[in-house]
């Protein structure tokens, strides 16, 4: 990952790109992993005002520029993938369902829980 900052959620409500330039929306919060607290997933929230929700996109090769965020997917793969209410939580079933949507290898983690995904 390229992202070389401290905290990233000091980012929160910063524009989150594409790999060409185009706005996908803002920064919501992290999700890390549960067991090491990397940084794995950025929730980034999408659509207009009355009708937002929640997609999580990998931050793997993402870098953060002067003023946004960019992401190594297109705007078009971000928004295919499984959208959230903004005040929603993941359930069991959707961490394996967001891996397979950018083709990523999904393990459980070695947690009481099984969860890998924990949210910043």
């Amino acid at each position: 990952m390229s992202i070389l900052v401290q905290d990233l959620n000091q980012w929160k409500g910063a524009a989150v790109v594409d790999v060409t330039d185009a706005k996908i929306g803002t920064l919501a919060s992290v999700y890390v992993d549960a067991a090491t607290d990397e940084w794995l997933f950025a929730a980034v929230e999408v659509g207009l005002v009355g009708f937002k929700k929640v997609v999580l996109v990998p931050l793997n090769q993402a870098a953060v520029g002067r003023a946004d965020i960019r992401v190594a997917f297109t705007k078009e793969i971000v928004k295919a993938a499984p959208a959230f209410a903004t005040d929603e939580e993941l359930g069991p079933d959707d961490e394996p369902r967001i891996y397979a949507h950018y083709s990523l290898e999904y393990v459980p983690a070695d947690t009481p829980s099984g969860r890998r995904l924990a949210r910043r």
